[in-house]
C-alpha cells in the first residue's frame, strides 16, 4: 500500500518530466517558426546531458551524486565544443575536481561509519 508521500513524490517526477518535455517542444517550435534567435548550442547533445542531470537530481532529491556528474560532463562538453582551446583547461580541472571529491568524500564517510569506541 502506497503512502500519501510516495504518491506525491511520484506525481512530482511526472510533473517535472512533463515540464521538461513542454519546454523542449516549445523551444523546437519557436526555432522552426523563426520567431526569435535561439542559439544552436541550446539543442546540442551536451544540453541533453545537463537536462538529464537536472531531472535525475530532482527525481532523487539531489541525494545521489549522478546528477552532478551528468551536469559536469554536459558543461564540459559544451565548453569544449564552443570555446576555443577549452579542452586544455576543462578536462584537467575536471580530473582534479573528481579526485578532490573522492578524497574529501572518503574522509567524511569514514568518520561517520566508524565511531570511536570509548574504553
Amino acid at each position: 500500500m502506497k503512502t500519501i508521500i510516495e504518491n506525491q513524490n511520484q506525481t512530482n517526477h511526472k510533473t517535472v518530466a512533463g515540464v521538461i518535455i513542454l519546454t523542449v517542444g516549445a523551444l523546437l517550435l519557436i526555432n522552426q517558426l523563426n520567431l526569435f534567435f535561439i542559439p544552436g548550442w541550446l539543442f546540442s547533445w551536451p544540453m541533453w546531458l545537463i537536462a538529464f542531470g537536472i531531472y535525475t537530481g530532482v527525481k532523487h532529491n539531489f541525494r545521489k551524486p549522478i546528477w552532478v556528474i551528468m551536469i559536469f560532463l554536459g558543461v564540459a562538453f559544451l565548453f569544449t565544443e564552443n570555446v576555443a582551446d577549452a579542452s586544455r583547461v576543462v578536462w584537467p580541472a575536471g580530473i582534479i575536481g573528481a579526485g578532490l571529491w573522492m578524497v574529501l568524500r572518503h574522509h567524511k564517510k569514514a568518520d561517520t561509519d566508524y565511531p570511536e569506541k570509548s574504553v
